[in-house]
């Protein structure tokens, strides 16, 4: 093909999942792409990293759930990306709507840019054939295709989809149409899709201009595409708008029903991390095959995931089993149902259990709490206040606190009273008191907050000052 001018590429990151698969680790306000599960950045900071080379952060947008805002929005503020776009959904209906969603309502975005499409929970080894697959399939995008990237598969895996090419775009086989696409298989499909030597994973990453993709929900989803065009004339509201489409993804909507589609393949290390199993292939392993993270001790144990957050875990004879300790819940399952942790957890969420929500220790933008005990009428919590951060000025209707500094030097505003408070030293936090807490030291601050009241959730706040996002965050997420 002739060469053309390097195209602008916009990213836009998919985050709206929970991650149940990897529970206890991830809850709903704290998901699996704001997990630090492979290193010290998390999986959607990782994300955003991997594209830096080639898109600027201010052509990154990231679509997500209004209730996940905070968290997402906390992820970002400790990279510093400000300039990260962030578009909310007022509920998950799948990814065909979040793609369409992006495509009319990105920033400065235009009908020949191309639009790259990347969910946030994805591990790549290989950076610079990631790099590389990212400018080929961009040619291609700009060319009218709508492209996908297609990895290598190394093995019969049943948990993916897969893609089958047709016929070459070029001479260096840089790019195939693709000639189908198919479901997730059984295992005898997959040997057979391996063999073939023409199939590749779907790896659920995309590429297209805003016109291709535009012109495709027109063709193949016109009663989404009618509510996009509502939506890029600013005609109605997402709340109505999502109260109207249909669930779908792109890749059943979009993907699988157009006749312009390219693959990329590309060999670049990936997992997409979808399960605890997953963790096999990226961590060593020890000689009898286990994957040992944390503080654990494994006698006569084999091929088993153990995972332990702060206790130590001990395993005598397991075979196959995936361990996962966390200082509120525990996980014990074969490896080989993994995929079923998904509905362990909605059978939670049933029966109304806590630990389906929140993590004992929530990160914020000053530092963390860890809840340490909680009962009728009282909550007891240690407060992490990082050095030169501050609370907001708040106040609340139902309950009192009792601060007891245990390390550091506070700086309390209670009411209109200012004052330092040392080490082992206390103050109270009268109902309907206006207050702040603050670090003005070079270290961190710890406190032990006692709460008293009938109501003690985070929802019970009047913020009036912050040096934050949070005086301005959407109603469905505001959590202090």
């Amino acid at each position: 093909m002739t060469a053309t001018p390097s195209p602008r590429v916009f990213a836009v990151i998919l985050a709206g999942g929970s991650g149940t698969r990897f529970w206890p680790l991830s809850r709903s306000q704290y998901p699996k792409q704001v997990l630090r599960l492979l290193g010290s950045d998390s999986m959607l900071q990782a994300t955003i990293e991997r594209l830096l080379p080639r898109i600027p952060p201010d052509r990154i947008t990231v679509v997500t759930n209004a209730s996940q805002a905070y968290i997402i929005r906390l992820d970002l503020y400790q990279k510093g990306w400000e300039q990260v776009q962030l578009l909310l959904e007022p509920f998950g209906r799948n990814t065909a709507m979040a793609v369409g969603l992006a495509a009319v309502r990105v920033p400065g975005l235009t009908d020949e840019d191309v639009l790259a499409v990347f969910p946030a929970d994805h591990f790549i080894r290989e950076q610079e054939k990631f790099l590389e697959a990212l400018d080929t399939g961009a040619i291609w995008a700009r060319a009218g295709y709508l492209v996908t990237f297609g990895i290598s598969p190394t093995r019969p895996d049943t948990g993916y989809g897969y893609i089958k090419r047709g016929e070459p775009l070029d001479g260096q086989g840089s790019a195939f149409k693709t000639a189908r696409f198919f479901e997730k298989p059984p295992l005898a499909q997959a040997e057979a899709y391996i063999l073939e030597g023409d199939c590749y994973w779907n790896s659920g990453i995309f590429m297209f201009t805003r016109k291709a993709v535009l012109e495709a929900f027109a063709r193949h989803l016109p009663e989404v595409s009618a509510i996009l065009e509502e939506l890029r004339q600013e005609a109605l509201s997402l709340k109505e708008v999502y109260s109207q489409v249909p669930s779908i993804s792109l890749d059943h909507g979009i993907m699988e029903r157009a006749a312009q589609v390219a693959v990329v393949p590309v060999d670049m290390g990936w997992s997409d991390v979808g399960t605890w199993s997953a963790l096999l292939d990226l961590f060593p392993k020890d000689d009898q095959g286990n994957v040992a993270l944390g503080r654990t001790l494994n006698l006569d144990s084999r091929d088993c995931l153990i995972f332990a957050q702060e206790r130590l875990v001990a395993t005598v004879g397991l075979q196959g089993t995936v361990v996962v300790d966390t200082p509120d819940a525990t996980l014990v399952c074969p490896m080989s149902r993994v995929q079923e942790v998904k509905n362990l957890v909605a059978e939670l969420s049933r029966h109304w259990m806590v630990e389906t929500e929140w993590p004992l220790t929530v990160e914020r933008p000053w530092g963390r709490y860890t809840v340490m005990e909680s009962g009728p009428g009282y909550k007891v919590k240690r407060i992490m206040v990082d050095p030169g951060k501050r609370l907001s000025l708040q106040l609340h209707h139902q309950r009192a606190e009792h601060w007891v500094v245990v390390q550091g030097t506070a700086l309390a505003t209670i009411g209109r009273e200012v004052r330092r408070v040392a080490t082992n030293e206390s103050v109270f936090v009268p109902l309907n008191t206006a207050h702040r807490l603050e670090n003005p030291g070079p270290a961190p601050l710890a406190i032990i907050e006692v709460q008293t009241g009938p109501y003690l959730e985070e929802d019970d706040i009047v913020r009036l000052d912050d040096d934050f996002w949070r005086l301005t965050e959407e109603p469905e997420s505001k959590i202090p």
